[in-house]
């Protein structure tokens, strides 16, 4: 008897979950998209435009200038799987590194304070009308098309290209100096000297024009913008926008807005008054939207309009600056979360808010448009955060499309290689795994590990002599092996290369960059099995750093 009451209550225990499950629809549905997940096929990676899935990122001029271009497409597409590269060609004013004091591998300079908007390319004057793009106050900047640049040289390796216009359009200066352009509260102050109006003519023909301008004389894919024409703010605290050009607009959809400023005065939730200045300030964000992508489409059928969307990162919601995702929908080719949450470095991050701000514009923007999630290696990121982030982003519902890696100035050597192991650690497939090791992880001899924690990098140094050593593990064959270093300008350090006990390399860090560096040394053969020993020499006050070698399998020599 008892034998057949276990056996009762195993069935039960069995078939009891089952007949819940079966009777929760949201139990089921869970299983269903675990199950789909696992049969899901994963995104297949090529190193050029031919592929579906896209790893982007930006670049701006003075980072052409300090770090050579072809030095930046080899760091790029090496240590990240770039095939995706868009330049910022009108940028705000602001710090770089952004809110950090050093960029970690630039050789000429620390930091680099941008200008009010000023453009790194040639524009077209006779495109313009009132407003016309201001070149910069540097020669050296003016002097170069830096977009042409950056376009030649990504397109003889078979890159995508994009170009960016910053969420400052205009220069602040210049907006401060003209108020029939900003933006106007309802008692008819101007809300910022520094922000314009949708609805201002002038402005409206600049931005279009600006756009046509880079989409038919630049060889470009995209172009990529986060423009947001009004603030947050409610009507009572400086809602935007009041101002005579918005009243003229509401006056074509059969609104009277003029009318209804005395009413929202005295009831900022009188209706339908409140309804149709949203509505306004929606429409007129769509509109212009809408203008810019079909004079895109119009210089350049091949080149599209990318959102980035910026608003959820910042903590709002684009609807609350008059940004309808959903309707501007149609006039996207492509739309990027602006999403920067391995900056923080965070121990306990879940990425919560990259989650749900992935499910939201799917939602808007439907399941066929192609969608990219931004990830940041920098600051204070970690390579296990980068990691983390990235597999949330890739096995999120959503199903994005690609990665937008946030930003390659910032990013240090280490995080630019964990972008890559992550994207492979998350099955996309196609990439080539890097073989190398982490100094800091080999056997160390008078070596101290050390985190440089104002460029986020990890690695070892001494100040005498110090070895690190480990058995190669990888197949036998020629390799171009790469030493990554930071050379301060303080000394004469020295790294010998030994493999199997012979000298095959040897260099002294005599570049004074003051920043991390590596150097490559062709054709080398090792074999499995073979010691990998470094050794280091300070001098004078230059401790001699290590931070990784990499064994990149060789090409053969050409036939002659």
């Amino acid at each position: 008897m008892k034998q057949i009451m276990r056996f009762a209550l195993m069935v039960f225990t069995v078939w009891m979950p089952a007949v819940v499950a079966a009777q929760n629809p949201e139990v089921v549905r869970v299983k269903n998209a675990v199950e789909l997940e696992k049969t899901a096929p994963k995104p297949v990676w090529k190193p050029d435009s031919t592929s579906e899935f896209e790893v982007g990122t930006q670049i701006r001029a003075w980072t052409i200038k300090d770090e050579g271009m072809e030095n930046i497409l080899d760091n790029m597409q090496s240590m990240a799987a770039i095939n995706n590269l868009y330049m910022v060609v009108v940028m705000h004013q602001e710090h770089r590194p952004f809110q950090a004091p050093e960029f970690p591998h630039n050789p000429v300079r620390d930091s680099w304070n941008a200008e009010d908007s000023r453009v790194t390319f040639f524009p077209d004057m006779k495109r313009y009308g009132k407003i016309k793009p201001l070149l910069s106050d540097h020669k050296w900047i003016r002097d170069t098309d830096w977009l042409q640049l950056m376009v030649d040289s990504a397109r003889a390796r078979g890159l995508q290209t994009g170009a960016e216009v910053s969420h400052f359009p205009i220069p602040k200066g210049l907006i401060g100096k003209n108020p029939d352009w900003q933006m106007k509260k309802i008692d008819g102050e101007s809300w910022s000297g520094s922000r314009f109006c949708a609805n201002n003519p002038d402005a409206r023909e600049y931005l279009i024009a600006l756009f046509g301008d880079l989409a038919a004389n630049y060889d470009l894919d995209y172009i990529q913008t986060c423009q947001y024409f009004f603030n947050d703010k409610d009507i009572d605290e400086g809602g935007t926008c009041f101002c005579k050009h918005c009243i003229a607009e509401a006056k074509k959809t059969g609104f009277d807005l003029a009318a209804a400023i005395p009413v929202l005065k005295k009831n900022k939730n009188a209706q339908p008054q409140r309804n149709n200045w949203l509505a306004l300030r929606r429409n007129s964000t769509t509109k212009l939207y809408r203008l810019i992508s079909e004079k895109i489409k119009a210089e350049n059928p091949k080149c599209h309009l990318r959102l980035n969307d910026v608003f959820a990162w910042g903590g709002g919601d684009a609807i609350d600056y008059g940004v309808d995702i959903k309707a501007l929908s149609p006039y996207l080719g492509s739309l990027v979360n602006q999403d920067h949450q391995e900056q923080r470095g965070r121990k306990n991050e879940t990425f919560a808010m990259r989650k749900k701000w992935l499910a939201t514009n799917r939602k808007f923007i439907g399941p066929d448009m192609h969608f990219v999630s931004g990830i940041a290696p920098r600051m204070h990121a970690s390579p296990q955060l980068v990691k983390a982030g990235i597999k949330v982003a890739l096995e999120h519902p959503a199903k994005v499309n690609g990665l937008a890696l946030k930003h390659y100035d910032g990013a240090s050597f280490s995080l630019l290689r964990a972008f890559k192991q992550g994207m492979i650690d998350a099955g996309v497939q196609g990439l080539i795994p890097v073989i190398g090791k982490e100094v800091e992880e080999m056997k160390l001899d008078n070596y101290a590990p050390f985190q440089e924690e104002l460029v986020e990098e990890w690695g070892v140094e001494t100040n005498a002599t110090g070895t690190a050593a480990y058995t190669f593990d990888e197949p036998s064959g020629a390799y171009d092996i790469r030493i990554t270093y930071f050379d301060a300008d303080d000394g004469r350090a020295r790294v010998t290369l030994l493999i199997a006990g012979e000298k095959k390399a040897a260099f002294t860090l005599d570049e004074d960059t003051d920043c991390w560096r590596w150097r490559i040394f062709k054709n080398i053969r090792v074999n499995n099995g073979d010691q990998i020993k470094l050794v280091g020499n300070a001098n004078k006050n230059e401790r001699a750093k290590l931070d990784y070698i990499e064994f990149i399998p060789a090409k053969p020599p050409n036939p002659q």
